[in-house]
């Protein structure tokens, strides 16, 4: 019983508090005595429709003024029944300076001519010594122009309608034409106009499936042409679309594996992306990949991209090619060494052969054994001893059929491991993995 009695005098305090809180914004100034009947109503006459706008808390009234006669410009807008969507911030009025506070951003532009605001109500209040504005106004709109702008936006909107057809059709037999690339242009400026104007949205349904099917036969071939020197390639990456057409002038981003832009590339108009590379590992599956940038390639945003689902296409680019027969020999036998660098060669998409005659490729290597250190560490358990395992490794990849040294290495590794074992395991598995990084 107490407890409830508490809990009922603290909400009748909280409420006080509130009031207080309330009564502390006076009244200071009004423009009549009392609010005029037409505030929140939409009236007409003869010739006119009357719409009111609000608006309040604002601290300027020239502000509060502004986003009042917006108010009521933008139900004007409502009350023409658009079917399609319009954009507050370009609405054509005498001043064009009633919706610049505005932040809708939506399609159509809509000319509200001849609108006069007929009257005004305000009342100023002080809270605490902050002033701030609630306005009211009605604004006059002529019957003629509304409907003459009504008949305006209809049109506009069979217009839009049968440009979308019209685009959609075309698109369609592109297609059944097998000219691809102007099929996808097609499709992405009729999928434009239908988020802008948020018309004709039961063909989004058919349009989106056509571009991702249409994307997913874009190809990429002949991604490695020749080398230039030991330290990088000239790359030819031709873009097509099944191999049956040319994807000419579209806009490629050259990105590391893991997303950074390094380049922004246009194909020619044969289709062809050039690039020179002046440092790649030629033994890793990949290194790159050239990325369709649709943004820039169809003037979309990302938010677009993201609403209608579109496919990311690209290509990781490894610069081998698919003729990627490799022979491996090695100077001093190592066994361990040999099996573990061709068990590397196959995970990054190589066929390793047993004889230098059927390969395409030769990974020479020499590998020399340094000394095996021993180092006591000092730990709170008690001493433990590090054994430290040291090689050097000198190794050339070789294209075979010319003889041509692609890529040659020299370097000292390190091996580290609670057993003499250990650290050669870990030497081992460190040489390979070094080998497929630098070569």
């Amino acid at each position: 019983m107490f407890k409830f009695k508490f809990v009922t005098i603290l909400l009748i305090l909280l409420s006080l508090a509130c009031n207080i809180s309330v009564l502390q914004a006076k009244l200071v100034e009004r423009s009549s005595k009392k609010m005029p009947d037409w505030v929140g109503n939409t009236t007409e006459d003869k010739s006119k429709f009357y719409f009111s706008g609000s608006s309040s808390g604002q601290s300027s009234f020239e502000t509060a003024r502004k986003l009042a006669i917006s108010d009521a410009l933008t139900q004007i807008i409502e009350s023409l029944d658009l079917t399609m969507s319009v954009n507050s911030n370009r609405i054509l009025t005498e001043t064009q300076s009633f919706m610049e506070d505005r932040t809708k951003s939506k399609t159509a532009d809509v000319r509200v001519l001849n609108t006069k605001v007929k009257k005004v109500y305000f009342e100023k209040y002080d809270e605490q010594g902050k002033i701030s504005y609630n306005v009211h106004v009605l604004l006059s709109y002529s019957k003629k122009e509304y409907d003459k702008e009504k008949e305006r936006l209809a049109q506009e909107y069979e217009n839009y309608k049968q440009s979308i057809a019209n685009r959609f059709t075309k698109a369609e037999q592109l297609i059944t034409e097998h000219c691809y690339q102007e099929a996808l242009f097609e499709l992405f400026e009729t999928l434009k106009m239908i988020d802008e104007y948020g018309i004709c949205r039961g063909l989004e349904g058919e349009i989106i499936p056509n571009i991702n099917n249409l994307l997913t036969k874009i190809s990429f071939s002949n991604s490695f042409i020749t080398t230039t020197n030991n330290s990088g390639i000239l790359a030819e990456i031709y873009v097509s679309f099944g191999n049956e057409q040319k994807y000419s002038n579209a806009i490629f981003d050259l990105k590391t594996l893991n997303n950074f832009s390094i380049d922004s590339i246009t194909s020619d108009e044969n289709g062809i992306v050039n690039h020179q590379f002046n440092k790649v590992s030629y033994l890793k599956k990949s290194n790159y990949k050239l990325e369709l940038n649709l943004q820039k390639t169809y003037d979309v945003d990302e938010n677009f991209l993201n609403k209608y689902k579109i496919k990311d296409i690209y290509e990781d680019l490894n610069f081998i090619t698919s003729k990627k027969r490799i022979y491996v020999s090695m100077k001093n036998d190592n066994v361990q060494l040999m099996n573990l660098m061709k068990a590397y060669l196959v995970q990054n998409g190589f066929n390793v052969v047993d004889s230098e005659e059927e390969s395409r490729f030769v990974l020479e290597m020499d590998f020399s054994m340094g000394e095996v250190n021993e180092m006591t560490l000092n730990v709170t358990s008690g001493d433990s001893v590090l054994f430290i395992s040291n090689a050097h490794i000198s190794a050339k990849l070789i294209e075979n059929k010319d003889k041509k040294s692609m890529s040659s290495a020299s370097f000292s590794e390190k091996g580290f491991g609670k057993t003499k074992e250990k650290s050669y395991s870990d030497l081992l598995q460190k040489i390979s993995i070094s080998i497929i990084n630098i070569l």
